[in-house]
């Protein structure tokens, strides 16, 4: 087998990765934005922090897909659609798999997401259900997903030497001066120490470290030490804030907060677009979204494909460009009847061009 068959291997890992950093997004946004504004100040505060580190998370996938000279794909074939059910394959554990919905701020959601985080050392059999479309992960949880791959990036170097395995322009990659979203910073890859370092950002800013509830920011972006993403969810669950010396199978023993889940807008779960009459405001307006939101992904795309560029129209012209968009679908009910759902953005995807109604 040649070095390239090998690459064939890894690359559909890789855009898993992606699909699976991307699948996130829109469910954490649902949730942030579904809560009414001076409502749940820290609640939305962490939720925003693990969303935008997930944008970060995409982009390093996408500069180690590039190094090895790979393709990214995020179009009609790859987007998320929810519910979406997440199935994890045991390795030593029983296999987990539950369904990822778009649904307003709430304990099922925290719930949810806590799973999505999940750390290895903390796997469980949660209870099985059933939904389309999926996501197979071959690991119990995602870290141990991204450790696969790191042994397989391993093997790669072991065979072949490291100019060879990561061939791909640096050039083509997003570096800093394309990404300031937050939550840390893009790693060029152009070497095996390099893109163990990327996938260990995402590792520990998802499960934190070894017997840790950190996820070692301070070490690899020179920041404030964060809890990572499992942990920041269960602060949330609790309405308590961890502190230091405070333990992975533990509660948090921090600061107390308020939790309040009737402070939120009660959105429609899982909306689609025929749930909105033609022609009105709503149905105009998630058609706005959806435009946007295919136009983002198109352009993340190009970005990831070796125009970094384009990353910045993706972020300015698109998530900043979606969120006033949901905000007022949010206060909108469906209908006249007392106690309606109110709309939410379905995330469907409309192909182009996207400047045509």
């Amino acid at each position: 087998m040649t070095l390239e068959q090998h690459k064939s291997r890894l690359y559909p890992l890789l855009q898993t990765a992606m699909e699976l950093e991307l699948s996130t997004i829109p469910p954490y946004l649902t949730a942030l934005l579904s809560i009414k504004r001076e409502a749940n100040r820290v609640a939305a505060g962490l939720i925003r922090s693990v969303m935008m580190e997930e944008m970060l998370h995409m982009v390093l996938v996408g500069n180690l897909m590039s190094s090895l000279g790979g393709k990214i794909c995020l179009n009609q074939d790859t987007l998320p659609s929810y519910p979406l059910r997440l199935e994890f394959e045991g390795h030593g554990f029983k296999d987990r798999e539950f369904d990822i919905n778009l649904e307003a701020f709430s304990p099922q959601a925290i719930q949810t997401f806590l799973q999505i985080e999940l750390p290895t050392s903390l796997a469980r059999q949660p209870q099985r259900l059933m939904a389309q479309p999926k996501i197979s992960v071959p690991g119990i949880t995602l870290g141990e997903f991204y450790q696969r791959i790191i042994g397989a990036l391993d093997a790669l170097c072991a065979a072949y030497p490291e100019s060879a395995v990561f061939n791909g322009d640096p050039g083509r990659q997003i570096s800093e001066q394309y990404y300031w979203g937050g939550g840390g910073k893009p790693i060029i890859i152009t070497s095996l120490a390099q893109a163990k370092a990327a996938l260990e950002v995402i590792i520990k800013q998802g499960e934190g470290g070894d017997d840790s509830i950190f996820d070692g920011d301070e070490h690899y972006f020179d920041q404030a030490e964060e809890v990572a993403h499992y942990f920041r969810f269960n602060e949330v669950a609790l309405g308590r804030r961890y502190r230091p010396g405070d333990k992975p199978h533990e509660p948090p023993t921090g600061e107390a907060f308020a939790v309040d889940y009737q402070a939120v807008y009660p959105i429609k779960r899982n909306p689609r677009h025929g749930d909105y009459a033609a022609g009105s405001r709503l149905a105009t307006l998630n058609q706005q979204f959806n435009r946007q939101y295919s136009l983002m992904l198109s352009q993340l795309e190009q970005a990831f494909n070796g125009h970094p560029a384009v990353l910045y129209d993706a972020i300015v012209n698109g998530m900043h460009g979606m969120t006033p968009i949901a905000q007022e679908m949010m206060t909108l009910p469906l209908d006249d009847t007392a106690g309606a759902s109110h709309g939410a953005p379905s995330f469907e995807w409309i192909a182009p061009p996207y400047q045509q109604a």
